[in-house]
């Protein structure tokens, strides 16, 4: 409905044009919706309810905040979830996207968005009854009041319902607010209203008042002519080089000297990577080679996953550019303690330097823009001024992230801490960006605080009690407990199949209490047999819009961590109401298939059922019964028959099955999965283990790839457009070709043209390979990481030849069988319902479900979630291992902790190490951060006790994708070596010893130490050192005496004790001086007992 026209007019700043004034027309509108709950006069709201968007709750008061709340304070506005149904007016957005502020307004919409917070953008300027015209004074801040007074006059029928306007420093008196004081709107400044209502955030609320009392967050400080004439004026007197203009933008991206896409920071360390660098990757291919931006000068104040606009260098500009020199006015550019550490710290974590590979060879460019701003909440660690002062750094755990620069006065309190800080700005003549600081997590090093960073840094939850379910949720829960448990409703079991006397089992993990799958297989009399995948009926529980529903959704899914996790529905529904526990009544959502002799499909049914899980078994019990063992512990006698037959035949036909996904080119890939077992009453580490694969795991992944595949087609059906599939894009060849010249190093040759093709690769190396498991792990794992992540899709987002899923060979895949712990599997257990209803409806209010537009939202959030948990699971996965290494070295008095380990990657300053014992991959620095080479002295002599020591003279570091090789000096006894050039290829067996960098800033990371180039190295030098014991025996004597004689010529005293370099066994060799131990080599040379320089095969 259109009505009046009416103009917008605003004040730009252009870089060639100068102060420019724009005009844009608008019609206004009488249909706009208030978006309330409970409102009956606006006839749109029902149609935003059909389609899940977040309406305004019928409870608490209705938030507006003006220009100067949502300006300087939306961190606060953002993080702060009691502050709920906040109305945002177009024309505050309007004035943030006079002044450039994207990121505020991208904030506001992911507000708007989020389902928890019940809040709105409200289009106020195109509505009749609430637009204001232009020419009046104050006209942003009369437009706030006017959508007040009209809500609150809309709203009569919502009985106790206030409508509150926030702002910042007038006062109620104002003119442009004394016109509405009689409509009954209250006005209130932000900090009163926090005192009165929201103590809690008052703390939060003052940190980011100080940390921007300098700077110009409040857009209201000047009008919007004023701000475009000072952006003109000012010139930054020193630093990075400004933004191009958005129609600047533009213009370079459609004429194509411009070129965008998200950008990875990587800040210096190591002896190829000085300067920080960035990188865009565009997959390598020929027309789109990965871009890289070399110096923070370049960069120009660009954050990792921020979307970037670049410029391509020329090779002239490439060979001119200079050193980087962006340097703050009054900053320091030399080193202190905290870049060390994390100059240290960025070595280590997962061996960050350059990689080796055969892509093809990136571009440079430098950053001229930012599209869109990627800044969350960052944990940081204070990085306190020597100077004093109540400004600091603020080093933020994630490496990639530069410090931060912020306002505190009392550092004693949180010298120790981890805290959350939020990035406000980054002005071109500040080399750090500027920040304030939000809370503190806690001290550093507790494992409680620990988590808490995990989870911020993932974005999961501002802390582990902030993922406690809400109250309205937990009323909307059955009851359950000890004394009156949950039972089946006689009404609902009428209309569901009843599966009760159909021998049903779960298997699952020792101790797991959330089972959301069970299984059934019986022979039919026809000879053929009947096959049932049985899923906990979530659905019956959360309805559509509810609060939980609400939750679950935000959630996205349950996060997993080494000794906890974070349920993503309430654990009376997790655990006991929708859990398929063992002799209990549950709701379940059946797949039931008939199978012929050769276990084809003949018939499938979906449906609502009714169950009783017979046994609730773990993986080791039903292996135990499929290799047939008898009374196998903890298993009822009397089922263990019945039981044992039901698997043997499930086995037997999840074989087939697999087989056939193989043929049709299905990989067997490989990921570690680590076990931590934990000390009941120290909460200490016992165990630390990779779980075991067993063939039943196989079977039961089997039936519910099968059920998934099954269930996908079928939504597929009834919702072509809007159906929620997951697929696994196929990578492009060239993301393979370190798995290609690592297997080169062993003969094989690998066939990445095709999914069939490289899972007949993978069997070759595994079937020639079976003597060591250790390299099948790695090949199948580099395949792994060499492929695209799998991913959540609508249906009508793509054609449908791109719905495959590549790993698993199949045309239609989707997640239907976790409904406890994965969102996605909801969506999808409506949508089968309402597909097997036949033209009714399940859920009411379930719209939702076919809208193709809400479907691929919900993907895209949901896909972000669960990269987010599986980064928190493997975080927490690190936390623990390093952890567990320490409490087996320093806190045990065991020296070293050393394990057996196989490379896995070829660096330029070293090696990635696999240690199969632990689950873990770390790095092997073979040479430091200014080129020289650091190879221990261990390497030499098989002992830990020498991994400290290092030898010197060693030349010619050369690394390939292949191989990496090293030539020791020439005074240097090879005889245990063979060769006097030290070479590592991708697979080669290796003893490390494991260490936990000591650090104050960041978590401690695990790195690793070479202690020989293999396993048997150490047996192998003493067998040879046994045929040779006067050998040994001359060594120790010639030591001491050359000690001696040496001391007595510097100092002359003649006095010396012995330093022998290793026993008569060979089993320990002593770290002395390296002069000592060279002139002990050059001793041996003179007296012609050895050759220090030949092959092994001529001694």
């Amino acid at each position: 409905m259109l009505g009046t026209r009416t103009e917008n007019v605003a004040f730009r700043r252009g870089k060639r044009q100068g102060l420019m004034m724009s005009v844009t027309e608008r019609y206004l509108r009488q249909d706009i919706p208030c978006a309330h709950k409970s409102c009956q006069l606006c006839p749109h709201n029902a149609d935003l309810a059909r389609r899940g968007l977040p309406q305004l709750s019928d409870s608490g008061m209705i938030l507006i905040p003006d220009a100067s709340v949502v300006s300087r304070y939306i961190e606060l506005l953002e993080h702060s979830h009691a502050l709920t149904n906040l109305v945002f007016c177009q024309s505050v957005v309007d004035a943030l996207d006079r002044r450039n502020r994207t990121r505020t307004i991208r904030n506001v919409r992911g507000i708007a968005a989020d389902p928890r917070r019940t809040s709105m953008v409200f289009a106020n300027e195109v509505f009749a009854q609430t637009h204001v015209e232009t020419t009046l004074p104050a006209r942003d801040n009369r437009a706030v009041m006017r959508v007040a007074a009209w809500y609150k006059a809309h709203l009569v029928g919502a009985v106790g319902q206030k409508v509150v306007v926030l702002t910042l420093k007038a006062s109620k008196s104002s003119e442009q607010y004394a016109d509405y004081q009689e409509s009954g709107v209250k006005v209130w400044k932000l900090a009163e209203f926090l005192a009165e209502f929201h103590p809690a955030l008052v703390e939060h609320y003052a940190s980011i008042t100080e940390a921007t009392k300098d700077g110009d967050m409040d857009i209201t400080g000047m009008t919007p002519a004023e701000y475009a004439q000072a952006r003109i004026l000012a010139k930054a007197q020193s630093g990075y080089p400004s933004h191009l203009s958005p129609s600047e933008i533009e213009d370079g991206l459609r004429s194509g000297t411009l070129v965008r896409g998200k950008i990875r920071v990587l800040q210096p360390g190591g002896a190829m990577r000085t300067e920080s660098q960035g990188i865009i990757e565009r997959g390598g291919a020929a027309d789109t080679p990965d871009i890289i931006i070399v110096g923070r000068a370049a960069l120009n104040r660009a954050c990792t996953g921020d979307t970037v606009v670049v410029r391509l260098l020329t090779r002239a500009e490439e060979s001119a550019e200079g050193k980087d020199t962006v340097v703050e006015q009054g900053s320091d550019e030399t080193g202190d303690e905290d870049d060390n550490e994390a100059l240290a710290v960025e070595q280590v974590e997962a061996g960050e330097e350059t990689t080796l590979d055969n892509a093809r060879k990136p571009v440079r460019g430098v950053v001229v823009g930012v599209s869109e701003r990627k800044w969350r909440p960052f944990v940081a660690t204070l990085q306190v001024d020597e100077a004093g002062g109540s400004r600091h750094l603020a080093v933020p755990v994630d490496s990639s992230v530069p410090k931060i620069r912020i306002h505190y006065m009392d550092t004693a309190a949180i010298a120790e801490m981890y805290f959350v800080v939020a990035i406000d700005e980054w002005p071109a003549d500040s080399q750090y960006p500027q920040g304030h600081f939000v809370r503190v997590l806690g001290p550093v090093g507790n494992l409680d605080t620990e988590v808490d960073v995990i989870l911020v840094e993932r974005q999961i939850a501002v802390s582990q009690s902030a993922l406690k379910f809400s109250l309205a949720s937990m009323r909307e829960m059955p009851i359950s407990t000890d004394q009156c448990p949950w039972s089946p409703s006689a009404e609902e079991v009428a209309r569901r199949r009843d599966l009760r006397d159909s021998l049903i089992f779960s298997i699952d993990p020792k101790g797991s209490q959330d089972i959301d799958d069970a299984v059934s297989m019986r022979k039919a009399a026809d000879g053929g047999y009947e096959l049932g995948v049985h899923i906990a009926d979530v659905t019956q529980f959360v309805l559509p819009g509810s609060a939980t529903d609400t939750e679950a959704m935000a959630r996205g899914t349950t996060v997993y961590l080494a000794d906890r996790r974070f349920n993503m529905i309430p654990e009376v529904l997790s655990e006991q109401v929708c859990s398929l526990r063992g002799l209990k009544d549950r709701y379940a959502v059946s797949v039931i298939w008939d199978l012929d002799s050769e276990y084809n499909a003949t018939k499938m049914w979906f449906g609502r059922t009714l169950i009783r899980s017979a046994c609730e078994m773990y993986y080791e019990q039903a292996q135990a019964l499929l290799d047939g063992v008898t009374n196998v512990d903890g298993l009822d006698p009397k089922m263990e028959a019945s039981l044992k037959e039901s698997i043997v035949e499930l086995t037997k036909a999840m074989r087939v099955l697999r087989q056939r996904r193989y043929e049709a080119g299905a990989l067997e890939l490989a990921s570690t999965e680590i076990k931590f077992t934990f000390d009941k009453e120290s909460g200490a580490i016992s165990e630390l283990l990779p779980k075991s694969s067993l063939e039943i795991h196989r079977v039961i992944e089997e039936a519910m790839v099968f059920a998934n595949s099954a269930v996908a087609r079928r939504i597929y059906e009834q919702f072509p457009g809007a159906a929620l599939l997951r697929r696994h894009r196929s990578p492009g060849s060239e993301r393979f070709a370190r798995l290609v010249d690592a297997a080169r190093t062993k003969g094989f040759e690998i066939d990445c043209s095709s999914n069939a093709a490289l899972a007949d690769s993978l069997r070759r190396i595994t079937e020639a390979s079976k003597s060591d498991p250790d390299i099948v792990f790695l090949a199948k794992s580099m395949a792994t990481l060499a492929m695209q992540e799998a991913e959540y899709f609508a249906t009508g987002d793509c054609g449908s030849d791109a719905y495959l899923h590549y790993g698993l060979a199949l045309d239609f895949y989707t997640h239907f069988t976790s409904p406890i712990r994965r969102y996605a599997d909801i969506i999808v257990h409506r949508q089968l319902l309402e597909a097997v209803a036949m033209g009714g409806t399940v859920f009411e209010g379930n719209a939702a479900v076919g809208s193709q537009k809400w479907v691929g939202d919900t993907t895209g959030k949901l896909n972000e979630r669960n990269r987010q948990s599986k980064r928190a699971q493997r975080e927490s996965t690190e936390l623990f291992q390093s952890r567990y290494v320490v409490q087996r070295t320093v806190g045990s008095g065991q020296e070293h902790l050393i394990a057996d380990g196989v490379v896995a990657e070829i660096r330029t300053n070293g090696l990635i190490v696999y240690v199969p014992k632990f689950g873990l991959r770390g790095p092997v620095h073979l040479r430091d951060s200014s080129g020289q080479i650091k190879l221990a002295l261990s390497v030499l002599s098989g002992n830990a006790r020498d991994s400290d020591s290092f030898i010197e003279g060693c030349s010619e570091f050369v690394a390939d994708t292949k191989q990496l090789s090293i030539r020791l000096p020439m005074n240097v006894p090879v005889f245990q070596l063979g060769s006097q050039v030290l070479r590592f290829s991708v697979f080669d067996h290796v003893r490390v010893s494991l260490r936990v960098l000591e650090t104050k800033r960041r978590r401690p990371p695990v790195y690793l130490i070479l202690v020989s180039r293999a396993s048997s190295s150490a047996n192998g030098m003493r067998a040879y050192r046994s045929t040779l014991p006067s050998l040994d025996k001359t060594f120790r004597v010639s030591a001491a005496s050359n000690s001696a004689s040496k001391k007595a010529s510097n100092t002359g005293n003649a006095t010396s004790t012995a330093s022998p370099m290793m026993t008569t066994t060979g089993e320990k060799l002593t770290t002395g001086k390296s002069s000592d131990y060279y002139s002990v080599l050059e001793r041996f040379g003179e007296m012609s007992l050895f050759e220090t320089h030949c092959d092994v095969q001529t001694l």
